[in-house]
């Protein structure tokens, strides 16, 4: 059961679609919504980083500087996002800590059943495509669940599970069997597999579980590539569920590469199990 969501955030335009869907959850979920902000120690050490020659630097003045102001800007952030979702009723937990931004994030999910986060951050720009760092960096070594946001707000209209039977796709299926009564919205099945025959009784295991559990389940098949079936079959609206890892694959921090590739290139959220 989802009761605690961790949105991290910087406040940065590129977070914002992580803000608006982390608080949707967090509402329909009746969830506590901890709100995250970390002042990056890579900024406040710069100078110590830096090989400035015959040049004077007062570093302690600049780490004192430079903390004061990531702290203002942790602090406004912080009380927007407080303002803004507590109108509906959510209650926020806001906390600002400092050090790697995804060493903090996973720190701070440990105890948290869902982490939210953008695509990218304020370094990557408005137009960032792909992943930014910190949020690849989080999903491959997060204990819970990531969902990763578009960049502009999105409301989901279905939940869409990659579902191919290995242990992580479980896991993807268990979770989802968990929202969609809570959010009220249907499930499509995606199994892709060249065995037609294989590929229908997946599918058909995933439906017939979802639909004990209260949810509106179908299915659809395909064979090729699984990752271009899933890009294919994704909408703008769709949060799609999917395992970190394909069959096969043993090393723990990769992710896979169909859940890179379709992380990389999906047009909406994408909630990925490891």
């Amino acid at each position: 059961m989802i009761k605690r969501l961790l949105l991290a955030t910087d406040g940065s335009a590129p977070a914002l679609g992580a803000e608006r869907l982390a608080a949707y959850l967090a509402y329909e979920l009746e969830a506590v919504l901890e709100v995250l902000y970390v002042r990056d120690i890579r900024l406040i050490r710069m100078p110590e980083l830096m090989d400035w020659g015959a040049i004077s630097v007062p570093v302690p003045v600049y780490h004192e500087e430079m903390e004061k102001v990531l702290t203002a800007r942790a602090e406004a952030v912080l009380e927007r996002v407080r303002r803004e979702t507590e109108r509906a009723g959510v209650k926020v937990e806001p906390t600002v800590r400092t050090g790697l931004p995804y060493q903090v994030i996973v720190e701070e999910a440990r105890t948290a059943d869902l982490v939210v986060l953008g695509r990218a951050g304020e370094a990557s720009g408005h137009e960032a495509t792909g992943l930014g760092s910190t949020t690849e960096r989080v999903v491959r070594t997060s204990p819970t669940p990531v969902l990763v946001a578009p960049l502009e707000p999105v409301r989901p209209e279905r939940l869409l599970l990659a579902y191919d039977g290995s242990d992580p796709a479980t896991r993807a299926l268990h979770l989802t069997a968990e929202l969609a009564p809570e959010l009220d919205l249907p499930v499509l099945v995606l199994t892709v597999d060249d065995d037609a025959v294989r590929a229908e009784a997946l599918a058909a295991e995933a439906v017939a579980y979802l639909e004990e559990r209260g949810a509106a389940a179908s299915a659809q098949t395909a064979a090729g590539d699984p990752d271009e079936r899933i890009l294919e079959a994704e909408t703008p609206t769709d949060l799609l569920i999917m395992g970190a890892f394909g069959k096969g694959l043993i090393r723990t921090l990769l992710l896979g590469s169909t859940a890179e590739l379709v992380l990389r290139r999906a047009v909406g959220p994408v909630l990925v199990v490891r």
